[in-house]
């Protein structure tokens, strides 16, 4: 559907026109002053690629600004064969038809007066047919005036659309019957028709009459005493009583529209967040009214990248050799119900269920501990490898797990120590997944095993939480550090389907994303994860056996998939592209990227004692909860009036390890949730991106 734009009904010439022959009447018009934004519509969206947009609108001091029915009424009588030889009222006629721009929504009729009147193009929207119309227009006799306003109005009667703005705009060089061409205006100004007129000439008798009825009908009346200036002055009528129309965005400085008709356009530019667009119209007499539309222009949305792995053109964990140990739980707590059914149940159906997912050519092995003793014997090295490493040890596995039985302590120290003799001679790829519900019990130092086990090459321990909703931070953190210290992945999981999801991001190869030297992103082969960063150049390094690495160059709103190849030929990677949906990056919501500063000073990682339970202030985050009581802050990052911060334990009513939030400028009361989850490399990441978005 055509879009309406505003045109006004009354006409006149700028004032420059003065310099060329042109001499406006005496007095100026008034009316009610109108301006409106027809487009863009308050309220669009737009995307962050957008930096400037098109403003179309109309301005009037008569009538409405939305739609205008106007026709050309032209004196044929055969003076003018002296006083416009050359017809240069035709040749301004046209060029205002031209003029118009082809969004604004008018209708245009003509209408010829000598001796007799002629209607020669109907109303309508047919530029081109008023066009041939006029060219086609010849020389009457004598000069009817009154005749031609009437035939205008008949057309009006017959054509014009309700609601419209009507306008005649007249020309003549002479005089004619004055008491019949007032009488007819008197006709046009009780149907709405507001008249305007261009004299040739210096009648002074006709002049008189024009005068006359612009006086009755408030309209504009201009002499023209050049002929050769008359193309000008038709293509410069304006809207009645409108000197300019201006735009400013966020109050900025005044830009000067190009107006046609009351009409005006112009392109202005556009900044992140919301815009607010305010169109001014200032009348000849000083008068000034305002129309304000908003339009938002949102940040870049995410590039996505995912990482994947093929080998022999089949999808696996991994493109070299790879060993992966499962370190069982198997202490008295593993008795625990979840749903009705204990810890340990569980855990025994979701690894023989993983045995049937996971390839065929990763080498597993088991090892247990707290299976053989009861806690009243203490025994601090009750752990065992039950299954050494091999690709074909399934069915070993499976009868391993079966007849498992927690009974005693958990000594994750001791059983941590004996991965070395386990890993010795195994070739390749090495990672171990812990699968616990709870925390040391005979003092060792499982951390610091963690990281002597990295003496002859990186051995990462992800270690997975399972069923410790009623944990301590404390207790928390002493599992999370086992994976610190050693380069692996700590994750929590509350239930049979979290602790499969757990194991697939925990047994393929690692990988990580950095930027600048900055680990931005981490992620294991065959999770299915995405990973959400700002556009830009980023190293993908995989934790294969050798390491491989890819530079990306990631788009905005695009996924970027990098697949990592391995064959008989040896190893290589190959990258796709294909649309994304959008997503605020880091967190960061429209409006607010343009508000924060955009330099940043990190500071030390600390922990420091919570303030009162805070409530989040972004429910379109799904973020709206307490922060919890045992909370600790471990890292932040400054912004100019506000902050990035690193949490621990922020939300454990929804067993959220880790969060990451955006404190709000000026002081404002609450935060924004920017992650929420189990991982911290991905808590740090998120923040990392905000920060990397803020650089950008």
């Amino acid at each position: 559907m055509k879009t309406l734009f505003s045109l006004g009904i009354g006409l006149v010439l700028c004032a420059g026109l003065q310099l060329m022959g042109a001499q406006p009447a005496a007095s100026e018009p008034t009316g009610l002053l109108k301006v409106e934004i027809q487009q863009p519509t308050s309220g669009i969206v737009l995307t962050g690629s957008e930096s400037s947009i098109e403003v179309q609108g109309g301005a009037s001091v008569y009538g409405g600004v939305r739609q205008v029915d106007l026709i050309l009424v032209l004196d044929t009588s055969s003076s003018l064969k002296h006083t416009d030889p050359d017809g240069y009222r035709l040749t301004g006629a046209i060029e205002l038809v031209r003029s118009l721009p082809a969004w604004t929504d008018i209708q245009i009729g003509l209408v010829s007066f000598g001796r007799w009147s002629k209607l020669l193009s109907p109303l309508s929207e047919d530029r081109a047919a008023v066009e041939l119309a006029l060219r086609k227009v010849g020389y009457g006799s004598t000069t009817n005036l009154a005749g031609g306003i009437d035939k205008a109005v008949e057309e009006f009667e017959r054509g014009a659309r309700e609601g419209s703005t009507r306008v005649m705009l007249i020309f003549t060089d002479g005089r004619s019957n004055e008491k019949k061409a007032l009488a007819a205006t008197q006709r046009a100004r009780a149907e709405g028709i507001a008249i305007h007129s261009l004299l040739l000439g210096r009648d002074q008798q006709g002049e008189s009459m024009l005068r006359k009825i612009a006086a009755a009908n408030g309209g504009s009346f201009l002499v023209v005493t050049d002929p050769t200036k008359l193309p000008a002055a038709f293509r410069d009528l304006r809207t009645t009583g409108v000197e300019s129309v201006t735009l400013s965005v966020n109050g900025s400085e005044p830009i000067l529209t190009t107006l046609a008709m009351g009409s005006f356009s112009r392109e202005v530019p556009l900044e992140r967040g919301e815009n607010h667009i305010v169109a001014t119209v200032t009348t000849r007499d000083g008068r000034t009214h305002t129309d304000t539309v908003m339009v938002t222009v949102r940040p870049d949305g995410c590039a996505e990248l995912v990482v994947q792995a093929l080998r022999d053109g089949e999808p696996v964990l991994s493109i070299s050799s790879r060993s992966v140990e499962i370190v069982m739980d198997a202490s008295r707590s593993m008795w625990g119900q979840l749903d009705g059914e204990s810890k340990m149940a569980i855990a025994k159906q979701m690894l023989d269920d993983a045995l049937d997912w996971l390839p065929s050519d990763l080498n597993l092995s088991l090892r247990v501990y707290g299976h053989r003793h009861t806690p009243a014997e203490r025994d601090c090295q009750d752990t065992e490898l039950l299954v050494p490493a091999s690709a074909d040890n399934r069915g070993a596995i499976r009868s391993a797990i079966a007849g498992l039985r927690p009974k005693g302590q958990t000594p994750l120290g001791f059983a941590l120590e004996q991965l070395s003799q386990d890993f010795d001679g195994v070739e390749g790829e090495r990672a171990v997944v812990l699968v616990t519900d709870g925390i040391e019990s005979c003092g060792g130092d499982a951390p610091g095993a963690a990281r002597a086990l990295q003496a002859h090459g990186p051995v990462p321990v992800h270690v997975i939480g399972f069923g410790m909703g009623d944990a301590s931070a404390e207790d928390l953190a002493s599992l999370r550090a086992i994976a610190d210290a050693s380069g692996g992945r700590f994750v929590t999981a509350g239930s049979a389907r979290e602790l499969e999801q757990a194991l697939m991001t925990t047994v393929g190869t690692s990988y990580s994303v950095e930027r600048g030297g900055i680990r931005v992103g981490a992620g294991t082969l065959g999770s299915g994860e995405v990973i959400r960063l700002p556009a830009g150049n980023y190293v993908v390094r995989l934790g294969s056996d050798p390491p491989q690495e890819v530079v990306v160059s990631l788009e905005s709103e695009i996924r970027h998939t990098v697949v990592f190849r391995s064959d008989s030929q040896g190893t290589d990677h190959s990258a796709w592209r294909a649309p994304a949906d959008y997503a605020w990056c880091g967190g960061v919501g429209v409006g607010q990227e343009s508000a924060m500063a955009t330099d940043f000073a990190p500071e030390p990682t600390s922990e420091v004692a919570p303030g009162p339970p805070a409530k989040a202030a972004s429910d379109t985050e799904g973020a709206r909860g307490d922060v919890g009581p045992s909370a600790r802050r471990e890292g932040r990052y400054a912004l100019k009036g506000g902050s990035v911060e690193i949490w621990r334990n922020l939300r454990p009513d929804r067993k959220s390890d880790w969060g990451v939030i955006l404190r709000r400028l000026d002081g404002e009361p609450g935060i924004s949730m920017i992650y929420e989850g189990n991982d911290r490399a991905a808590a740090e990441a998120a923040a990392q991106a905000v920060l990397a978005t803020q650089r950008d």
